[in-house]
């Protein structure tokens, strides 16, 4: 897994926590207090004789209250979001064919346009305010085709005032939605630099206990069979005594990309302390995990590494677990520890 990779896991975790909370908060918040508004203007209305306009107030609360039931059951399903944007189109489509109460309807469009706005999400929303708009305008246009009457004067300042509400709203949103990106990318890259040792820029033990375990353990299906392998370079101090720390930060960078190159897409590579690191390899059998971690010592052992005249052949000792399901993760690592200890007593430059 690349830092890209890594990237992405922090911004779902981030995106998660944040963005989607205050979407459904929203949602919640709008569909009460709309859908009851809807559904008192249905009571109220009940006796006006205008059935179509009390059948489209009552079955647009109706809507509006299965959608937000549905909600609780897919929260992070994007479908209840076009439902509300449909609903409110449905319900502003009526109030400009039926006039509402004594053709006042064009008054209760404004609300019901911002509400299409800010619930939807800005790029949706602009294909559904352009279609509500449309089928709102086709009939302004050809008043003779529908129940309602508004005199030209009232159309034209209606048309004039809800297009300079709708291109404030727009541009408020899109400069809300742009001031958001910046603080989630601030955000992010705060996170990624607390989640990656700066050394060689893999991974650190944070970022494992803190997020990918945790990712893990919420998706067992995505990661379990998960084989962990702890890696410890060899005779590691005797390169910091023999050419000084500088070499051996070089070594450890030398180390990270050659297990790097040897993994798949799907795997981590961790620093998680000195000349100790840990791979994981999700879905992975044991077996196969001691294929890939002999792999990457057979690598590793045959790719010696050199700066200027100084030529140094590294090796490193593996101890190899595998965690069948969540609840396994502790008892994995510490297995792992374990088969290391057996790795570097047995001889060093093997698998366990």
């Amino acid at each position: 897994m690349d830092n890209a990779s890594i990237g992405q896991i922090l911004k779902k975790v981030h995106h998660n926590q944040a963005e989607i909370k205050r979407r459904r908060m929203t949602l919640y918040f709008i569909s009460y207090v709309g859908g009851a508004i809807m559904a008192a203007m249905a009571w109220l209305n009940i006796n006006s004789g205008d059935t179509l306009l009390v059948a489209s107030l009552s079955l647009s609360a109706l809507f509006i209250f299965i959608n937000v039931t549905f909600s609780y059951f897919y929260q992070d399903s994007e479908i209840v979001y076009h439902i509300a944007g449909i609903v409110v189109l449905c319900m502003v489509t009526a109030l400009f064919y039926t006039g509402g109460y004594n053709n006042t309807g064009l008054y209760f469009i404004y609300p019901l346009i911002f509400v299409q706005i800010i619930v939807v999400g800005f790029r949706p929303a602009l294909l559904y305010v352009s279609v509500t708009m449309a089928l709102g305008l086709v009939m302004l246009l050809n008043q003779s085709e529908i129940p309602a009457y508004y005199n030209n004067a009232d159309v034209s300042r209606f048309l004039i005032s809800i297009l300079c509400f709708i291109t404030i709203a727009f541009i408020g949103e899109y400069f809300w939605n742009q001031s958001r990106k910046e603080m989630l990318q601030d955000t992010l890259e705060k996170m990624r630099q607390a989640n990656t040792d700066p050394l060689t820029k893999l991974p650190n033990r944070r970022f494992l206990e803190a997020v990918y375990f945790e990712r893990a353990m919420q998706n067992p299906a995505d990661y379990f069979p998960l084989s962990t392998v702890v890696v410890d370079l060899d005779h590691f101090k005797k390169v910091n005594d023999n050419y000084g720390h500088d070499i051996g930060d070089d070594v450890l960078v030398h180390c990270a990309q050659v297990m790097k190159g040897e993994v798949r897409t799907t795997d981590i590579v961790a620093r998680t302390g000195g000349e100790e690191f840990l791979i994981l390899f999700p879905k992975a059998t044991l077996s196969q995990a001691l294929k890939l971690a002999e792999k990457i010592r057979e690598k590793l052992a045959d790719t010696p590494f050199k700066k200027k005249d100084i030529e140094l052949s590294i090796t490193a000792s593996f101890g190899v677990a595998n965690a069948l399901i969540d609840s396994n993760i502790n008892a994995a690592l510490k297995q792992a520890d374990d088969n290391l200890y057996q790795a570097k007593n047995s001889g060093r430059n093997k698998v366990v």
